[in-house]
């Protein structure tokens, strides 16, 4: 599953690289915007941020299924009231849950984390399935994703420890006399490029994730 996933993604990602980098940038742009002028209605300027993070969840899933990736998209739970009331409900009643499960003493955060998994696939279902509660949209992502909370952690975690990898041996082989200048220059180079992809790459796998577990629970 790991190997398809990656490879649907990292194929998506070759084709839009400036395109995807772009309409994130700018995501993370009017993100930060808003937590300033709307510093002060907190709950204003978190909302704000919940529609856009899940308009960015979006923009991978159109890219993921090869359709055309616009910046348009980024704006898609802005569309009308019912959609806006719809995805902040269900944003907002997941965040309560992982709120409460981290409560619990000890053991609360590695509950919420597992949790997190389980409801990994509610925001695409939010604005791709209407037909869906916002409250009961927990519910079917848990489970479509039971019995693949651990590949999808996988899934996630191997990107960040392949770069974490990569970046130990450039070090490494940065402290090689003389040639040691170039590796640090490879490194540098690396960790730009990693930082500015690793997002893009990440956010298209998520999209195909939900397709694979959505298409997997149509079949059955």
């Amino acid at each position: 599953m790991i190997k398809e996933l990656y490879t649907q993604a990292f194929s998506i990602l070759m084709k839009k690289p400036v395109r995807l980098w772009g309409i994130s940038l700018l995501g993370s742009v009017l993100g930060i915007v808003t937590s300033i002028f709307f510093a002060v209605p907190l709950g204003l300027s978190v909302a704000i941020n919940l529609l856009l993070e899940t308009g960015l969840v979006m923009v991978f899933l159109h890219g993921i299924r090869g359709e055309e990736v616009k910046s348009v998209q980024l704006f898609d739970c802005f569309k009308s009231w019912d959609v806006i009331k719809r995805v902040l409900a269900g944003m907002g009643w997941r965040a309560l849950w992982l709120f409460l499960w981290c409560l619990i003493p000890v053991v609360g955060w590695i509950i919420a984390a597992v949790k997190s998994y389980s409801w990994f696939l509610v925001p695409y279902i939010l604005v791709q399935e209407p037909d869906i509660a916002p409250t009961e949209a927990l519910a079917v992502s848990a489970q479509r994703t039971e019995g693949k909370k651990g590949q999808i952690f996988l899934a996630y975690l191997l990107p960040t420890l392949a770069i974490w990898v990569v970046s130990f041996v450039i070090g490494l082989l940065a402290l090689i006399p003389f040639i040691g200048v170039l590796f640090s220059i490879v490194g540098f180079v690396f960790s730009i490029v990693a930082g500015l992809l690793m997002p893009l790459f990440v956010g298209l796998v998520g999209a195909a994730i939900y397709e694979k577990l959505k298409n997997g629970a149509a079949a059955e």
